[in-house]
C-alpha cells in the first residue's frame, strides 16, 4: 500500500499491527506488518508528490518485496459535483492527461490510460455493493456521517496541482476526458510502475478531499484531507479482505485424503471405515473425500446403525470440475426399531425441504436394503481451488475471543444463516443441531451445508455436545424447536466473543470488557436465556445483528 501524503499515511498505518521497519536498498523507508483477520503482509511506504517519485518507490518496492498487488490510497480533488467530500472515488481507469501534441492548432490529446484487471474490477464491485461494510472498521468518532459513496469512475493523473475549474488544465481535462471523476498526482506512476510486472494487480483508491477549486485550502483546514483518507484507507482494507493470492503458494506435503471404497452386498467382514481407502462410489458415483476440523469427516456407531459424513468432491467422468458435495450415508446391519427412524425416508424428506427453503442443492439420493446415501451441493473456491472453509475456520484457539475484523464478518454471516432457520421455522421445522462447522462462509452469501436435524421428530437427548439447548437435554419439560436454533446461534456468538463455549446452566453471558456493542451483547444474552420462551425470535434475534453491524467499529483494536 502507498500513500503520497503524512495524512494518508497514517489513515492506512492505523490498520497494521506487529508493524516492523524495513528499508530498501535505494534509502526507502517502509512500515510492515499485518491486518488482522487478513493473511496478507503489508509493506506500506509515504512516496512524496508527483508522479515520478511514485513511480520510482512503486518500482523498487514490488521488486524488493516480489509483491502481487499495489494499492496507491489517499486523497484526490473531485471534478464531478455529484461527488461529495469524504466519497471515494476507485479508478476504473486512470488518464495520464499530459499526453498530447501542442501545435499552432492546440492540443492534440494522445492519451495514456491503465486499467485494473477483469478480477479486480469484480472485487470492486463486489466490495461497493456491500453497503456499509467498510466504515465498519473505523471508531465512532471517525466513522463518516452521512455514509459517503463509493464511486467506480476514471481518475485523471499529472503533476499539476489542479487549483481551479477554470484553469487551462481543468479545460483541458474536461475537453478529452471528461469521464474523468477526479484529479490527483500520483496515480498514473503508480500505474505505470505496477504494469512493468505483468502479474502485479493495481488499484487507485481516493478519498474526495476537495472540489479541485479555490476551496481547497478551507476544506483542508477543516480536516477534510484526514476523512478522505480515513474512508479511502477503509474501503481499501474492504477490498484486501476478498484478494486472493494470484500465484499458488508452494506445494506442500501432506497425507494423502481419507478416503475409502464403500463395498458391495458382501458385508461379512462388517463395514468399512471411510478412512482406509482412497475413493467413495455410491451406485455408480465416486467421490473424493477430504479431511476436515471437526465433523467434516466423522464416522459414529449407534448399536447397528453406522453413520458417516464427509466434505467431498465428485470425480465421476461426467462431473464438471470442482463439484463439491457434503456427503451423509448411514447403514443398518440388522432391522431398524425405534428410536431409529428409516434413514431414507428422512434423506428424501430434507431434499423436499432443502427445495422448499432454497436449501443445498440436492446432488444424490440414493438407498438400497440397508444403505442411504444423501449428497448436497457444497460451494467451491474457484480461485483456490477447493471446497469453500466454514466458521469452525473463522475462530482462535480457545480462549482468545476473534479479532475485530473477522468479527464483522462472522456478525453477518450468523444473520444471512438466521435467513435460512426462518424460512424453516415458517413450513414448521428447526435445524437443532448448530456448530461451527454447519456455518459454509461463502464470499456472496453465507449457507447452510444441511438442514440438521430438521427432518427427524425433536426427541430428549438430541444433539450432544457443547451446542446442546437446555431444552434437548434428558428431563427438560420444553419440546426443541425455533427457540433451539436461537439458543445455539447465541452459543457460535458466545464463542466468538469469549473463544469458549457458554457452560450449560449457568447464567447467560456478560461481557468483561465495555468495548463490544450493546446490541451485540444483549443479542447473546437473550438467545442463551434457559427458558425457551424468554429468548427473541428467529427474526428479531436477525434484526439485532443487522443492527450491531455498524456498531462494530467500536470494537478496539488488540493491544500490539
Amino acid at each position: 500500500m502507498l500513500t503520497a501524503l503524512q495524512v494518508e499515511y497514517e489513515a492506512v498505518r492505523r490498520h497494521l499491527e506487529n508493524v516492523r521497519e524495513v528499508g530498501l536498498p535505494q534509502g526507502t523507508l517502509l512500515d510492515v506488518g499485518r491486518i488482522p483477520g487478513l493473511d496478507w503482509e503489508v509493506a506500506l511506504a509515504e512516496t512524496g508528490p508527483t508522479n515520478t517519485r511514485a513511480a520510482l518507490i512503486t518500482q523498487s518496492a514490488i521488486e524488493h518485496f516480489d509483491a502481487e498487488a499495489v494499492f496507491f490510497v489517499g486523497v484526490a480533488g473531485a471534478l464531478k459535483d455529484n461527488i461529495r467530500l469524504g466519497d471515494v472515488v476507485v479508478a476504473s481507469k486512470i488518464y495520464g492527461y499530459h499526453g498530447g501534441r501542442e501545435s499552432v492548432g492546440g492540443f492534440s490529446a494522445r492519451p495514456e490510460t491503465w486499467e485494473p484487471t477483469h478480477a479486480m474490477d469484480q472485487l470492486v464491485r463486489s466490495a461497493r455493493r456491500e453497503g456499509n461494510a467498510p466504515w465498519a472498521f473505523l471508531s465512532p468518532d471517525a466513522r463518516p456521517t452521512p455514509e459517503p459513496s463509493v464511486h467506480f469512475e476514471p481518475i485523471a493523473s499529472g503533476d499539476v496541482l489542479v487549483g481551479s475549474r477554470d484553469s487551462e488544465t481543468a479545460r483541458r481535462i474536461r475537453n478529452h476526458y471528461n469521464d474523468a471523476a477526479a484529479v490527483d498526482m500520483e496515480s498514473q506512476g503508480v500505474a505505470r510502475a505496477a504494469a512493468m510486472h505483468g502479474t502485479v494487480r493495481m488499484l487507485s483508491i481516493r478519498g474526495i478531499s476537495d472540489h479541485a477549486g479555490p476551496g481547497k485550502a478551507f476544506a483542508d483546514a477543516a480536516g477534510s484531507q484526514e476523512t478522505a483518507s480515513r474512508n479511502a484507507a477503509a474501503f481499501a482494507v474492504r477490498v484486501l479482505r476478498d484478494l486472493r493470492p494470484a500465484r499458488p503458494p508452494a506445494p506442500v506435503p501432506t497425507p494423502a485424503p481419507a478416503v475409502v471404497v464403500v463395498p458391495g452386498p458382501d458385508r461379512a467382514s462388517g463395514p468399512v471405515a471411510w478412512e482406509s481407502q482412497p475413493v467413495v462410489e455410491v451406485d455408480g458415483r465416486r467421490y473424493l473425500l477430504y479431511e476436515g476440523p471437526g465433523d467434516l469427516l466423522h464416522e459414529s456407531r449407534d448399536g447397528d446403525v453406522v453413520r458417516r459424513q464427509a466434505v467431498a468432491r465428485l470425480v465421476s467422468d461426467s462431473a464438471a470440475p470442482g463439484t463439491y458435495v457434503w456427503l451423509r450415508q448411514v447403514e443398518w446391519l440388522t432391522s431398524l426399531r425405534p428410536p431409529h427412524p428409516d434413514p431414507l425416508t428422512v434423506f428424501q424428506q430434507e431434499a423436499t425441504l432443502c427445495r422448499a427453503v432454497r436449501g443445498p442443492d440436492v446432488v444424490q439420493l440414493t438407498g438400497s436394503r440397508n444403505t442411504a446415501t444423501l449428497a448436497l451441493a457444497w460451494p467451491a473456491d474457484p480461485k483456490l481451488g477447493r471446497p469453500v472453509e466454514t466458521l469452525h475456520d473463522l475462530l482462535p484457539e480457545a480462549p482468545s475471543p476473534v479479532d475485530p475484523m473477522r468479527l464483522w464478518s462472522i456478525v453477518k454471516a450468523l444473520a444471512e444463516v438466521a435467513v435460512a432457520l426462518e424460512w424453516l421455522s415458517r413450513e414448521g421445522y428447526s435445524h437443532r443441531a448448530l456448530q461451527p462447522t454447519a456455518v459454509v462462509m461463502k464470499r456472496k452469501w453465507t449457507v447452510l451445508r444441511d438442514l440438521g436435524l430438521a427432518a427427524v421428530p425433536p426427541r430428549t437427548g438430541e444433539n450432544p455436545g457443547p451446542g446442546q439447548a437446555p431444552e434437548q437435554r434428558h428431563g427438560s419439560r420444553f419440546r426443541p424447536g425455533p427457540a433451539t436454533d436461537v439458543y445455539q446461534l447465541g452459543t457460535l456468538l458466545h464463542r466468538v466473543l469469549t473463544g469458549h463455549h457458554p457452560a450449560p446452566g449457568l447464567p447467560p453471558y456478560r461481557p468483561t470488557t465495555d468495548a463490544l456493542p450493546a446490541s451485540l451483547v444483549h443479542a447473546v444474552t437473550g438467545a442463551l436465556q434457559q427458558d425457551p420462551q424468554e429468548r427473541p425470535g428467529i427474526h428479531a434475534f436477525r434484526a439485532a445483528l443487522l443492527g450491531a453491524l455498524p456498531e462494530l467499529s467500536s470494537v478496539p483494536p488488540r493491544r500490539r
